[in-house]
């Protein structure tokens, strides 16, 4: 006999939602004015809690810092495993992939400027003290990875490097990103989704010699 699913208390339920209210704050900001300048009270002011509530959920800034990196991270890496995972075909799988982060980053500028920051100190090689933040930047491009290695195997493209094809995803999607954030671009950003979906295909596509041999 299976056992009974365990009840969710009410006073789980308001810790869940207050967490869930600190992180929104603490992301505004985060990103507003970056880890070193923010502080406990700014935090408490954007949600409208006595510092100490703050506190009782996260014991410093750099656990409640650390806790709005990872919240954000799962929430894209989830959309992102849902939306490639249920694509039919690499193609639509790259599309996803783009489409995800290039709406979910335009839709969420304060998290974009964290995330920013965070992957400057992985480049920089300066996040020794935030492993669990290291990791989950490392892990983003797993899900295309497989899409590309199952593709692969089936002949849909050319043999390439799955990881080093699902890191150029990743790049070039970044890219596009932070010139529609730096921009200001509003549009849904159809466009550039089917331009950068156009020309990764293109380069996956059999390799035609079309030159003479050397005699």
């Amino acid at each position: 006999m299976a056992a009974a699913p365990a009840r969710v208390s009410k006073e789980d339920v308001l810790a869940q939602f207050r967490r869930t209210e600190l992180l929104i704050a603490a992301r505004r900001v985060f990103g507003a004015r970056g880890f070193e300048q923010a502080t406990m009270d700014a935090i408490a002011d954007e949600a409208k809690v006595a510092k100490g509530t703050i506190y009782l959920y996260y014991p410093s800034k750099q656990a409640i810092y650390d806790a709005t990196f990872q919240a954000g991270m799962l929430e894209l890496q989830k959309l992102s495993a849902d939306r490639v995972g249920s694509a039919a075909g690499l193609k639509e799988a790259i599309r996803a992939f783009v489409h995800v982060r290039v709406t979910f980053f335009q839709d969420n500028p304060d998290y974009y400027r964290i995330y920013v920051a965070e992957k400057t100190r992985q480049i920089l090689g300066r996040l020794t003290r935030r492993s669990a933040c290291r990791s989950t930047l490392e892990s983003q491009t797993e899900v295309l990875e497989q899409v590309f290695a199952r593709a692969i195997a089936a002949g849909e493209v050319r043999a390439v490097d799955p990881a080093a094809a699902a890191t150029a995803v990743f790049d070039i999607t970044r890219g596009i990103v932070g010139r529609r954030i730096l921009t200001g671009a509003t549009t849904a950003g159809t466009d550039d989704i089917d331009f950068i979906t156009d020309l990764i295909w293109s380069g996956l596509q059999p390799r035609t010699d079309t030159h003479e041999p050397t005699q």
